[in-house]
């Protein structure tokens, strides 16, 4: 049985499942072997690790997130981020990173990826061999597709709660599987969609900065759609780095909607 309690729990305090020491050690094998790697930092073990000193990257992963719902048997995914280290990570931001990736392990395995002209998604296909099943995916400005995260936070910020009650009186489709990667590849696949997870004082923000918000909005905004910081409204790619651990708020996903989110909460966050 693969997801059983590791009898441990990382620096965020997270219980740690069989699954995810076994994806988190694939990723250091892969990332201490590699002659192009030269720092590398896991969100397990949120700290910077020197490589080969003659490599041009720094990686940076979360290798298995999703979990909280993994032993329910859905959708989970690997999520990361690729820096030169002429910018390193500690002082770089979102906007500084040269690729990112993420892969969605499903009734599928695909691997949504930026690439110079923008998105690709590959399948795994027979034969362990990749195919190139969507290229240049687009985003539109408009979705009727919610996923909304923390909604606790409504609780406190009213802008919150009245953007749900928008969405939902206005009949959106509401996908939210509480793991952020088929909670945001959805925009990929349906090409709209909008993910919030804002933050609050008794509900803070909890999604990693470096691990799970830079390298998803690398891919979302160059797939047309926008983020948001969930405080100054700002790009969450335009976040500087200062803590490998560091947190953030995010609403990510189709422009309008964005826009939205910054419209309806942020002027009452912390309210």
């Amino acid at each position: 049985n693969l997801v059983t309690v590791n009898d441990s729990s990382n620096t965020f305090g997270d219980t740690q499942l069989t699954v995810d020491v076994i994806a988190d050690d694939l990723l250091w094998d892969l990332a201490k072997t590699s002659k192009l790697v030269c720092e590398a930092s896991s969100e397990e073990e949120p700290e910077i690790v020197k490589t080969d000193p003659d490599g041009q990257f720094v990686l940076c992963w979360d290798p298995l997130d999703g979990s909280s719902i993994v032993d329910n048997n859905w959708a989970v995914g690997t999520i990361v981020g690729i820096w030169d280290k002429s910018t390193g990570l500690l002082g770089a931001t979102g906007r500084d990173q040269v690729m990112s990736l993420v892969a969605l392990y499903g009734p599928r395995t695909t691997v949504f990826m930026t690439l110079d002209d923008g998105v690709y998604e590959f399948t795994l296909g027979p034969g362990n061999q990749w195919i190139c099943s969507r290229d240049k995916i687009q985003i539109k400005k408009d979705c009727k597709i919610f996923a909304p995260a923390n909604m606790r936070a409504a609780q406190e910020v009213d802008g919150y709660a009245k953007l749900i009650d928008h969405y939902m009186t206005n009949k959106y489709t509401l996908r939210y599987s509480g793991g952020l990667v088929p909670d945001v590849c959805q925009q990929f696949t349906k090409q709209q969609g909008v993910f919030t997870n804002p933050t609050s004082k008794a509900s803070p923000a909890k999604l990693r900065l470096a691990f799970e918000a830079a390298p998803f909005g690398r891919l979302v905004e160059m797939a047309g759609g926008k983020t948001s910081d969930g405080v100054t409204g700002k790009s969450v790619l335009d976040v500087k780095i200062e803590a490998v651990d560091q947190r953030t708020a995010l609403a990510i996903g189709s422009a309008n909607e964005v826009d939205r989110f910054n419209d309806s909460v942020l002027s009452l966050v912390g309210a």
